[in-house]
């Protein structure tokens, strides 16, 4: 199996002006008998504000406002794609605001005339708007990386001893020290951002999914600035997606590849597909172990086989 994914294949989406998905962390298993790609994606992120144009810098106790992708938008004057999830189940099991919860996972179609109106999302809360195209989100939930052993490091500053006695605001300040650690520091942020990712949840949140997005919220949760800031998605692809080419190679050997960003690759995982939000990223993928992984990227890794005769590759 052929698995490329560089550094600049990660376009990501149109909701810059709130929230910017700074690290991505894959973790993922490849079906080639069914061809679909499917296991979780963690998101580290920060919020952002926008002072000119192609110009963000952090941002500190702003109002927001919601965003919607161009391929989907849609506002009070204009409706909007019907939204689906995809699961096990044959119900529409959307609750009555058409928001789905990690329990409720329906390949019926829960329609809304119009995303933008305040009755169907049932409050003014704050949406995380993700790039997304034929994939099967089947649960998204808020990581408890405050739990991970060794991040007591990030902890010990006053700032954060005092953000420690609400245990929301230290998982916020966790991810922003970790997110902006300099440069020299990457093979250190990388094993953490690892081992945030492996974390328990702490919160199941509220999502949704519409032809080209998907949208995620947090009752209750009205500025970016208190949105969780490291969420894990639960998904699998779809054998029609456009970012997924399954077919064989010079040998008549089955083969699967993607080409990321000249195509995009919204099919392949949630993400931000606008070059203004390029973003790092690390990814463990496993196949059987007839099949060979590869990914390009700065590590230098060395495919691994596992007990259960699977390939991993970890980068």
């Amino acid at each position: 199996m052929e698995l490329d994914i560089t550094t600049d294949d990660l376009p990501l989406m149109a909701n810059t002006n709130h929230m910017l998905v700074k690290h991505y962390v894959l973790d993922l298993d490849v079906d080639f008998r069914n061809h679909v790609i499917e296991g979780t994606i963690v998101i580290f992120l920060e919020p952002v504000r926008r002072h000119g144009k192609g110009e963000s810098t952090q941002m500190e106790g702003t109002t927001c406002s919601v965003v919607v992708p161009d391929a989907s938008a849609c506002t009070t004057k204009s409706g909007c794609n019907d939204f689906a999830v995809c699961g096990k189940g044959e119900n529409d099991t959307s609750d009555k605001n058409g928001s789905h919860g990690n329990r409720e996972q329906a390949s019926g179609i829960s329609s809304s005339k119009n995303c933008c109106d305040i009755e169907i999302h049932g409050s003014e809360d704050f949406l995380l708007v993700l790039d997304c195209c034929d994939l099967c989100v089947l649960k998204v939930e808020e990581v408890d990386v405050a739990v991970v052993p060794g991040i007591e490091k990030y902890t010990s500053s006053a700032k954060l001893m005092d953000a420690s006695k609400d245990p929301r605001n230290l998982r916020k300040q966790i991810v922003h020290e970790l997110v902006t650690l300099p440069t020299n520091n990457w093979r250190e942020q990388l094993q953490h951002y690892k081992h945030c990712s492996q974390a328990p949840a702490c919160d199941e949140l509220l999502f949704m999914t519409g032809t080209w997005s998907l949208e995620i919220r947090k009752a209750g949760i009205k500025l970016p600035e208190d949105f969780p800031r490291a969420v894990r998605i639960w998904y699998k692809t779809k054998p029609e997606g456009q970012s997924l080419s399954w077919t064989a190679d010079q040998s008549d050997r089955p083969c699967v590849y993607t080409v990321g960003s000249p195509i995009n690759n919204r099919a392949l995982f949630p993400c931000q597909e606008p070059p203004v939000a390029m973003s790092t990223w690390q990814a463990t993928v496993r196949a059987d172990a007839c099949f060979v992984v590869l990914m390009s990227g700065e590590n230098v890794v060395e495919p691994a086989e596992s007990e259960k005769g699977t390939t991993c590759i970890n980068i």
